[in-house]
């Protein structure tokens, strides 16, 4: 029998290893912003996702607080923010909603805005509006809003009832259009100019979530966290004109170890196949990590262990995966790092198509830590992202520079934005191989088209610095 001096000792090395793999991984992290206690910038970043524009900055919101947080009363100057922040930090709110009582410009972002091909952002409030169900607005680089669309739903009186509560981001389909989802059961696309198109009502207790994605065929996919042929959610897919088709229903297995609810959106991988993540579910019930073909063959990657059994990994996922530069896509869960991580959450890793890596927040980092919200990668290869209220955090593991081609998928001659870093004096682009035409508009930004005879591939942009590689290939149609 192993003496309790022994067994002292193993247990001690155990725990010195365990916080070295922790004080290792905690190092990838720290604090972008820390928003003031006041909540007068802003405060509760929670479900959005930030993007980079093409100024190279980024841009996110705040799902409450604001110019007026201090007296805060009923929602007025403090219903959320718009903000900028530098990818070194620099911070600038640019928009409190909530401007008068009622909130006729509407309260509580949840899922961050997007840059549309016009150069102006749009996004969507949780509520206010004309009926308190929510609204779409457009900002323009200047902050000057717009409100675009106030949605309505039961018990309101409307005709139609076009949903409310919408969460998520908005998307830019291949036709020029935005489309997103409410958790108010609808499927909807608006112009540009606003004009608003109901395509699909969901039954009730569908719940949409997260934010769509067009792939190449043209489809839309999603999620939603109730419906399906269990109750228990499904993953989607859409034509542009709203004919809806479900692709997998979850707890199709005992104890739902398939996973349940997903509140996540789907993120496209380097081999074409769709990857997301249930809330719960999976034998512990922290939730689950799948991948779908686009046919909706269903693979399950993992099933979160949250702290049981000495887990580490994590849980309870909210918020979409992201696509990094190295071809592996990272993802967050908000629940109980364990293992050593302090409890606040950690980033997960999906590699060659199968889980991989945890990298632990320690807990110290952020007031609150356990993020919502998901992971962008910035063009300098940082990832960031956000806590549960009180920071922007950033994340590395040692990416360089890349370049990121918007939109990732075209025709011979369709326009192509492409965002990158010190792009000033660039000499070539070229998709696969093909030289292009080229424009640089800024050291952040560059336009081009796709040229004759392109297939699909990388694109790579020939610098003063080096040669800079897209994150993911540019698909061309035919």
């Amino acid at each position: 029998m192993k003496s309790k001096q022994h067994v002292l000792r193993m247990c001690m090395a155990v725990i010195i290893v365990a916080g070295l793999i922790s004080a290792a991984h905690s190092q990838n992290f720290s604090v972008s912003y820390q928003f003031p206690q006041d909540g007068t910038e802003g405060y509760d970043p929670l479900t959005m996702n930030m993007i980079q524009a093409t100024d190279g900055n980024l841009y996110g919101t705040t799902a409450s607080g604001g110019v007026g947080n201090v007296d805060c009363s009923n929602y007025v100057n403090c219903g959320g923010t718009i903000f900028q922040m530098t990818p070194s930090g620099g911070f600038t709110s640019l928009y409190t909603f909530c401007s008068s009582t009622g909130c006729p410009d509407g309260r509580t972002p949840q899922g961050g805005i997007i840059q549309a091909s016009d150069g102006n952002f749009y996004g969507m409030n949780y509520a206010g509006g004309a009926y308190n169900d929510g609204t779409i607005f457009r900002l323009t680089p200047k902050g000057k809003l717009t409100t675009l669309h106030s949605f309505c739903n039961s018990p309101n009186s409307c005709s139609p009832n076009d949903g409310s509560g919408p969460n998520g981001q908005l998307i830019q389909a291949n036709d020029g259009d935005l489309y997103g989802i409410t958790q108010g059961n609808s499927l909807f696309k608006i112009t540009l100019q606003g004009r608003f198109t109901l395509l699909y009502t969901f039954p009730n207790g569908t719940n949409p979530q997260g934010t769509l994605l067009q792939l190449a065929n043209g489809m839309l996919y999603g999620v939603t966290s109730g419906g399906g042929a269990h109750a228990e959610g499904e993953v989607f897919a859409s034509t542009l004109d709203g004919k809806v088709t479900t692709l997998y229903s979850f707890c199709a297995q005992q104890g739902c170890t398939d996973g349940a609810q997903p509140l996540a959106g789907l993120a496209l991988g380097p081999d074409g196949n769709l990857y997301g993540a249930t809330y719960v579910g999976g034998i512990d019930g922290y939730g689950t990590v799948f991948k779908i073909t686009p046919k909706g063959k269903f693979t399950q990657l993992h099933q979160f262990t949250g702290f049981q059994n000495g887990g580490h990994d994590g849980g309870n996922p909210s918020a979409p995966m992201v696509l990094g530069s190295d071809g592996n896509l990272y993802g967050t869960a908000q629940n109980y790092g364990g293992g050593g991580y302090g409890g606040a959450g950690a980033v997960y890793q999906v590699a060659k198509g199968k889980y991989a890596n945890v990298y632990g927040l320690p807990g110290q980092l952020c007031e609150l830590a356990h993020p919502l919200g998901g992971l962008i990668q910035s063009t300098n290869g940082t990832f960031y992202g956000s806590d549960n209220g009180t920071c922007l955090i950033d994340f590395t593991i040692g990416l360089g520079s890349f370049v990121s081609p918007i939109p990732t998928f075209g025709k011979d001659a369709t326009k192509v934005i492409i965002q990158g870093t010190d792009l000033t004096g660039a000499t070539e682009v070229a998709f696969n191989g093909i030289a292009a035409k080229f424009k640089i508009l800024s050291a952040t930004e560059i336009t081009t088209t796709v040229p004759k005879g392109a297939t699909t591939g990388k694109v790579k942009v020939t610098t003063p610095g080096g040669v800079l590689v897209s994150n993911v290939p540019f698909v061309v149609n035919k």
